[in-house]
């Protein structure tokens, strides 16, 4: 999308910044960001709009050997007697993965938390664990390791939010316009 993008507009210049929703938000209301994607719910101020742009499916990653045999989907409770490697405490799609677990009457106890989807995956492919991610962040199979459905399904909500007197300029017009078109099959 980004190199899409860059070929449309090459003098536009796009910072890409990851963090939890609560310091992505901030930084979107005292202007250092243009944007933000984050997971739904989230507590905007009066100044920030959202909008809605796609359904994102949370699914099991797993190391190959630890595939259950036979399970199309896993609950919480086949996934909680594995080591889990999950999101750190904090983060809006942990609190969702979280709640999956205890609507269950689990708690889930993690062997590793991280910040970073890319290391979740490299763990898990390498055999320390098994994980809960979003299926746009997983982008397709990951050597060494299984995706399975969730039971039950389990998504998350993104949104794009803006700070309400934004003025959207023709680069940020085509950012919105892509980042809505990567979501396009996934209906919000």
């Amino acid at each position: 999308m980004l190199a899409e993008l860059n070929k449309r507009m090459p003098g536009l210049e796009v910072i890409i910044a990851t963090g939890n929703t609560p310091d992505i938000l901030r930084r979107v209301e005292e202007g250092d960001l243009d944007a933000a994607l984050v997971t739904l719910p989230a507590a905007l101020g009066r100044s920030l709009s959202t909008t809605r742009i796609t359904t994102d499916p949370l699914v099991a990653l797993l190391p190959e050997a630890m595939v259950p045999k036979g399970h199309a989907s896993l609950t919480a409770a086949e996934l909680n007697r594995l080591p889990l490697i999950l999101y750190e405490a904090g983060a809006n799609t942990r609190t969702i993965i979280d709640a999956w677990f205890r609507r269950a009457g689990l708690v889930p106890r993690p062997i590793m938390e991280l910040g970073s989807v890319e290391a979740i995956k490299v763990l898990v492919a390498s055999g320390r664990g098994c994980s809960v991610l979003p299926a746009l962040a997983l982008g397709g199979d990951v050597a060494g390791a299984m995706m399975r459905p969730l039971r039950p399904a389990l998504s998350r909500q993104l949104a794009v939010v803006l700070r309400n007197e934004k003025v959207v300029d023709r680069g940020l017009g085509r950012l919105l316009g892509a980042l809505k078109a990567v979501a396009g099959g996934r209906p919000g």
